[in-house]
């Protein structure tokens, strides 16, 4: 994580904008891009991890009580900035999917849970397919045992439906 100076002067709680902009080409972004909602969530995510980072230094003689509650107004002020540039964009998540990360679950669990129910399903449609095939040239021989000119006239239709 780091320790004192890991993010600028003092005891690692400032951080300049050199360095600010040094993260944001670190994360593939610049100055242009810092407008959308990729780039106000990771201002968020930055700023949240300043918050926590001071947390952890948190000493109340030294009077780092006015750095922490300056650390949280920039936090809070910064999900101002993600409300205003995610307003635009809708997004729908499965039920399911919100219920696992309440509970501490990775999304990529479910990710793949999904992905084997749908494994699951696609072999029990299948098998059904395949059963109503066999069903369907059953059905097919049984009536041309029965109705032999009838099931003549359908193979001939059938013929000229395919081509």
């Amino acid at each position: 994580e780091g320790g004192p100076g890991a993010h600028g002067g003092g005891r690692g709680f400032a951080a300049s904008a050199r360095e600010r902009d040094c993260r944001a080409e670190r994360l593939g972004m610049s100055n242009a891009e810092g407008s959308g909602p990729e780039w106000a969530v990771r201002e968020a995510l930055a700023k949240i991890h300043a918050v926590e980072s001071t947390a952890k230094q948190f000493s109340k003689e030294s009077g780092d009580r006015d750095v922490l509650a300056q650390r949280i107004n920039e936090f809070v002020a910064s999900l101002g900035s993600v409300r205003g540039a995610v307003g635009a964009l809708e997004a729908e998540f499965p039920v399911e999917l919100l219920r696992r990360l309440d509970t501490g679950i990775n999304p990529d669990k479910f990710l793949v849970d999904a992905f084997h129910t749908c494994v699951v399903e696609n072999q029990k449609v299948k098998g059904k397919a395949l059963d109503l095939g066999k069903f369907h040239d059953a059905l097919l021989e049984h009536a041309t045992r029965a109705f032999p000119e009838e099931a003549e006239a359908y193979r001939h239709l059938k013929s000229r439906m395919d081509t």
